[in-house]
């Protein structure tokens, strides 16, 4: 049987595109577990708190999807588990196989994990003037299935604002900014990374591994991170690694037009990143500028 163009396929959403409008919690949730494409969902301001599940899930939504604060200001619209010591909510946002999703001029918050969770094929998305505080792992993680072959690839991270209220930094025994494995074609870029620390032990502002490729890190400031940049820092269990290739952590790399200030380790980290290219960078009171470990790099 012919297949349709998937422009004839979403062509019928298109011509009914829906505005969602939603001012509670419940509201929201039912919102994005039933969104069809060319959705936009829109926040009225206000706090909304993540009761009754661990998460918002969002599993097999095809966008694109918009959902966005109603004012355009990140402040004006909160998201938030309860707490990043608290196990019961814990990530804000979860989507699976749910490409073509964008986020826009909101905060997240106070979660155990994870603000944003990009799973197996959740391809296309973005993250634009989000601001992400205190969820215990990272702001935003992509996690890939090797044995399917699905990758959360094409992320666009712009002009976002991810970090620690404290200046220690977060509580898990994992702490990230940014943590993408086994991902293709991400891009972070004007966004600032604050207290991404882990009391004096490894913690990444953003870092892309397990056979990831061509991430783009430009035009980025990071304060007060343990680490700022890295392709491959922390390793990768073997069974994780894109289309299990082991051979390098990251592949085709540029960290560039970055301002990265008061690092406790490295402002630039490569671990076993193969043709990575660094450019323009400013370092100023890092404990180290630019690291390059083992052979592959």
């Amino acid at each position: 049987m012919r297949k349709l163009p998937l422009l004839l396929v979403l062509l019928p959403f298109a011509l009914h595109a829906r505005t969602v409008n939603v001012s509670s919690y419940a509201q929201l949730l039912s919102a994005c577990q039933n969104a069809l494409p060319f959705d936009t969902i829109v926040i009225a301001s206000g706090t909304y708190t993540i009761i009754g599940s661990s998460r918002i899930m969002v599993t097999s939504r095809p966008g694109p999807v918009l959902v966005k604060g109603a004012t355009g200001n990140p402040a004006d619209v909160i998201v938030e588990g309860q707490g990043q010591d608290n196990t019961s909510v814990q990530m804000v946002f979860n989507l699976e196989d749910s490409p073509q999703w964008t986020f826009r001029d909101i905060t997240t918050r106070r979660s155990y994990y994870h603000g944003f969770k990009f799973d197996r094929a959740s391809t296309d998305c973005r993250l634009l003037r989000v601001v992400m505080r205190d969820h215990g792992e990272s702001g935003i993680k992509g996690t890939s299935d090797p044995s399917a072959g699905v990758y959360p690839d094409r992320l666009l991270v712009d002009s976002c604002d991810i970090g620690f209220t404290s200046t220690n930094g977060g509580t898990r025994s994992v702490v990230e900014g940014v943590d993408g494995v086994g991902v293709n074609d991400w891009i972070i870029r004007n966004s600032r990374f604050v207290n991404v620390q882990k009391g004096g032990n490894p913690a990444y502002a953003i870092f892309t591994k397990g056979n990831s490729s061509r991430t783009i890190i430009e035009g980025n400031r990071f304060e007060n991170c343990f680490i700022g940049a890295s392709f491959g820092g922390g390793g990768t269990a073997p069974q994780f690694f894109r289309d299990n290739d082991v051979t390098y952590e990251h592949r085709d790399g540029i960290i560039r037009n970055n301002i990265i200030m008061r690092c406790n380790d490295a402002a630039v980290y490569i671990n076993k990143g193969m043709n990575c290219k660094i450019y323009n960078n400013t370092v100023f009171e890092c404990e180290l500028t630019i690291q390059l470990r083992f052979p592959e790099s």
